[in-house]
């Protein structure tokens, strides 16, 4: 099936966010698809179903079991939590190393290397970057900074701010964070709070649906602005091996079964834009519609 001309908002929104680093707002309902360009990542390993061992299939009624020491490691620090209100708790990640995340970014002073890096993930304005980093060098290198103050450490997380804005930085071996209030992704990392997929199963259910690990996106409610505006849908999300692939697949979740007839299903269909050049599969199982489609290279 061949899609016709649409929206372009809800394939960028998807993907282009994804790229944009820490910009955009995050209030529910717009804060997905106010990004308009998109900067492919300098990384195009590609994961497929990566963590897909990690959750236990079981039936819509009971809650996923969820074996958190083998799924991707940026499911652990999905949260709930939003620094702003109305959130629809849209996240990004992206896999590898991009420059839109760390060139000309909050953590840029630091001057890291692209070999430090296994991904960045965005939630509520919040960067998290991923990798193998050197707490030690990097806490000095802030010290050094005019613009940055250290205020202390936190679950052996150095914090600082930069005193001008009060942006956060926290570092650890093995993630760089920047936003605020950090210590709440801190300890739903370290899950001593809900994480994301603890608090709503559906979002584990997605995962369980999406095959790949490169890029992943997922947020409540519809994509905004473009032509997907079914108020049945409660939550989406998207994954793609990465930028460069040929496939995608969405997930949307409805509220009820009953919400997903053919006619929705078409819908969304229709509603993917002209940057889909064609739907190659799509399926309804209960609540969840599962759309694959090959994307036009950007």
């Amino acid at each position: 099936m061949t899609l016709p001309t649409g929206s372009r908002r809800s394939f960028v929104a998807s993907v282009a966010v994804a790229l944009a680093g820490c910009a955009g707002t995050s209030k529910r309902g717009n804060e997905s698809d106010s990004a308009t360009t998109t900067t492919q990542t300098t990384d195009e390993r590609t994961t497929t179903g990566s963590d897909a061992e990690g959750t236990t299939v079981e039936s819509d009624d009971a809650a996923p079991t969820v074996a958190w020491d083998e799924v991707a490691p940026f499911r652990k620090w999905l949260t709930d939590y939003s620094t702003i209100p109305n959130s629809n708790h849209r996240f990004d990640y992206v896999r590898g190393y991009s420059d839109a995340y760390v060139k000309g970014g909050r953590v840029s002073f630091l001057d890291l290397s692209r070999e430090s890096f296994d991904g960045h993930l965005t939630q509520s304005g919040n960067v998290i970057h991923l990798g193998s980093f050197d707490a030690a060098s990097l806490t000095a290198r802030i010290e050094e900074s005019p613009d940055h103050e250290r205020t202390g450490e936190y679950e052996k997380y150095a914090f600082a701010e930069q005193t001008e804005t009060g942006i956060e930085v926290a570092v650890s071996d093995d993630a760089l964070l920047a936003g605020s209030d950090l210590r709440t992704w801190i300890d739903t990392r370290l899950g001593k709070r809900e994480r994301l997929e603890e608090r709503d199963p559906d979002f584990t259910r997605v995962f369980q649906r999406l095959p790949d690990r490169g890029l992943v996106t997922g947020q409540y409610g519809p994509p905004t602005g473009g032509e997907i505006d079914n108020d049945a849908i409660k939550l989406w999300g998207l994954s793609r091996g990465s930028l460069s692939s040929d496939t995608a697949t969405w997930v949307y979740v409805f509220e009820t079964a009953e919400d997903l007839t053919d006619e929705a299903l078409t819908s969304v269909e229709n509603g993917l834009g002209p940057l889909v050049q064609e739907v190659t599969n799509s399926k309804r199982d209960g609540r969840f519609a599962t759309i694959t489609a090959t994307p036009v290279q950007l």
